[in-house]
């Protein structure tokens, strides 16, 4: 201000010609760039939606099949539809909320079966690449920006998480999303590109100030606030996130501190925001301090480590290090078993840039790399089966800079014919890192379609043979009643069933083929279906009774069972329980001397439904009337009985006596059905 009080006069700012041409040869190249996003975007898509919906025909599918955690996933979305709300689910281990409120809704959307399960992951999955894309080019620059998204977008670990209905694909979206807004907060360079990049010289790109712009809207930081916050409600891993953005404020604070200083209300802000978002959880997780259940199950090296012992967390940290090029995840439940992450020249530029980084830890960008890094492997590090892909997950926003920065810093080591050596290396380097493109995505091809499905672990587990019997069962034109053989009848296998078969006219049974066998009713006098996995075969007195029906249909086995079909145990009885079950009859398998094991086959027939699970009981009692040895089961759920249905269960007690007590009762109230002639068990012989 003048001494009169006016305001001083201010010189126009004049934009020199070279500006203005770099700046219009980046608005040309625009286009260009907005078209190889949108050409990345849609292999992305590619990769992540192609054959997510494999379940009327799943020869070749990928996965094969629901998995259990995956149904456990839509189990929880029922009960909030059914207005059962919550910050964080105990269900299935302990669940945070925030992914499943978005699954739900695309039940509610789309359509209640197994692919709307699957669609929001694939849209995260398509989603993080647009992020990864954004973070680089913030950070380092568009090419950064696009090849870490190109190589993203067919990478197998990325494109794994995204088609599966599990909720960890979502933690590096929010996660990426909050470092993205981060580095707009503090006008972190971005670069537009075209004729502009390449009027770059020497070494300048990595030596101009990270930080050139200060931003003095608050708005960056609680958006980025916003989004860390809202990152801990999808993952566990997620609270990895927190210990991030605080050490990162921590190096700031001690190696840049005028940057800091000049920003200091909004990472107070930012703290502030992510605060309030993550209070919720955290109120509920410090009341209820046995909620999540599975920490408990894998913090052995975690808890070593509190009791002085640090060798079951060094050795994580190397498995963890070589995941990237040695020896990566070893469960094929969450990878190509021992696959590393990258091929052998990424592997090593990967590790390059993790060197590089450490050299320029001063920069603000490679620190930032590092102690992302560092903090994404924690949860990994402090628990069993190391390296954990999925536990790791976080570190794929990032994933991808580390090699790129290595690659793009090539082109300027050069100081002989510097245009000419620079545009030169420039070109081999892009060459190059499309053949590495091209490699990465036949190896994600491959891996995704077809060395990982045909594994017979993940077949197992994904459940492929009830895939295929739910597609045999929808291209049938019969209807009526059938039982499906499984591992979990009372848990998964109903809701797995609902979820992949297409058609709702059949009436199904459920059981453990290990353990038992239902053969349901037919009022109508139709043939009834039995469907049973290959890989959890009938026990072999079972099979004798229905072997004559016996046809294999790739990864299961169906059986066609005549209306007229009659059982006939060897000892036949005729007992009434309670009006809801008649015991038949019983066949012995062992011989049941006194003093050793004895194993029968009982049969029964439902008389009427009823209202609440059941069990048998065999007991073996002794002079005193009181049990020696006992065995309560019942491998056929009692929710799908209906009316003439034949339940055929095996019974074992490790120790025989005189006297052999069998019934029935409720397991949740102990309360045992009574006999016509009034009592609560009958007396069979083993001999």
């Amino acid at each position: 201000m003048t001494a009169d009080g006016r305001q001083p006069e201010v010189a126009p700012r004049t934009m020199s010609p070279d500006r203005r041409a770099t700046i219009s040869a980046g608005r040309r190249g625009r286009p260009a760039l907005n078209g190889l996003l949108v050409l990345i975007l849609l292999a992305a898509a590619a990769f992540r939606f192609v054959g997510l919906d494999n379940f009327p025909t799943p020869q070749g599918a990928s996965p094969p099949g629901l998995e259990h955690d995956e149904v456990a996933h839509w189990l929880i979305n029922q009960g909030i539809l059914a207005g059962n709300h919550a910050i964080y689910f105990t269900e299935a281990y302990g669940h945070e909320g925030l992914y499943h409120y978005l699954q739900a809704g695309f039940g509610v959307l789309v359509g209640d079966h197994a692919l709307a399960l699957r669609l929001p992951s694939a849209y995260f999955g398509v989603l993080l690449v647009a992020v990864s894309y954004a973070l680089g080019r913030r950070m380092f620059g568009v090419r950064e920006g696009l090849w870490s998204a190109a190589f993203l977008a067919v990478l197998f670990w990325p494109v794994f998480y995204s088609r599966l209905a599990l909720r960890a694909i979502s933690l590096p979206v929010f996660s990426g999303l909050a470092a993205y807004w981060w580095w707009r907060a503090f006008g972190g360079k971005r670069e537009s590109g075209g004729e502009e990049e390449k009027g770059r010289k020497g070494a300048g790109e990595w030596e101009s100030p990270p930080f050139p712009v200060i931003s003095s809207s608050p708005a960056p930081f609680l958006i980025a606030g916003l989004f860390a916050g809202l990152s801990l409600h999808t993952y566990m891993a997620a609270r990895a996130v927190p210990i991030f953005f605080a050490l990162y404020t921590v190096y700031l604070l001690l190696f840049h501190r005028p940057t800091f200083r000049r920003h200091w209300r909004g990472v107070a802000l930012f703290w502030l925001v992510l605060g309030l978002v993550a209070a919720p959880l955290a109120v509920f997780l410090l009341a209820n301090p046995n909620a999540e259940v599975r920490i408990a199950e894998v913090d052995a090296p975690l808890r070593a480590l509190r009791a002085g012992d640090v060798q079951p967390v060094l050795e994580n940290a190397l498995k963890i290090a070589g995941m990237f090029g040695v020896n990566g995840d070893p469960l094929w439940r969450q990878n190509i078993a021992g696959r590393p992450v990258f091929g052998p020249i990424m592997a090593l530029l990967f590790y390059g840039g993790v060197l590089l980084s450490l050299w320029r830890w001063r920069d603000p960008r490679h620190a930032f790399l590092l102690l992302w890094l560092a903090a994404s492997i924690i949860p990994s590090l402090v628990t069993i089966d190391a390296p954990s892909s999925i536990r790791i997950i976080n570190l794929l926003p990032v994933l991808m800079l580390f090699p790129l920065v290595v690659i793009h810093n090539t082109p300027y080591l050069s100081t002989l014919r510097e245009k000419l050596s620079t545009d030169l290396a420039t070109g081999l380097i892009n060459w190059g890192l499309g053949l590495l493109l091209l490699c990465t995505a036949w190896q994600g091809y491959t891996g995704i379609w077809h060395t990982w499905p045909a594994e017979a672990e993940v077949r197992f587990v994904w459940q492929a043979a009830l895939t295929e019997a739910a597609a045999y069962l929808d291209h049938s034109a019969d209807a009526g009643a059938v039982a499906i053989g499984g591992w979990t009848p009372e848990t998964m296998d109903p809701p797995t069933m609902e979820l992949t078969l297409r058609r709702h006219d059949l009436s199904l049974r459920f059981y453990d083929p290990t353990q038992s066998l239902i053969l349901p009713g037919s009022p109508d006098e139709q043939m009834v279906r039995i469907v049973n996995p290959n890989a959890l075969p009938l026990f072999p007195p079972l099979r004798v009774l229905v072997a004559p029906w016996e046809v294999v249909e790739g990864e299961f086995t169906r059986y066609t069972i005549p209306a007229n079909f009659v059982i006939a145990p060897e000892h036949t009885t005729d007992i009434d329980f309670g009006g809801q079950l008649r015991f038949r009859g019983y066949d012995v398998i062992d011989g049941c001397v006194v003093g050793e094991p004895c194993s029968l086959l009982t049969y029964w027939k439902v008389i009427a439904p009823v209202d609440g699970p059941r069990r048998l009981f065999l007991h073996a009692v002794g002079s005193d009337g009181q049990p020696v040895s006992q065995d309560d089961r019942l491998g056929a759920p009692a929710a799908y009985w209906q009316a003439g249905d034949v339940i055929v269960q095996l019974l074992s007690v490790p120790q025989s006596t005189a006297e052999l007590r069998l019934g029935v009762y409720d397991p949740v109230s102990g309360r045992r059905l009574i006999t016509a002639d009034g009592t609560d068990y009958v007396v069979i012989s083993g001999q």
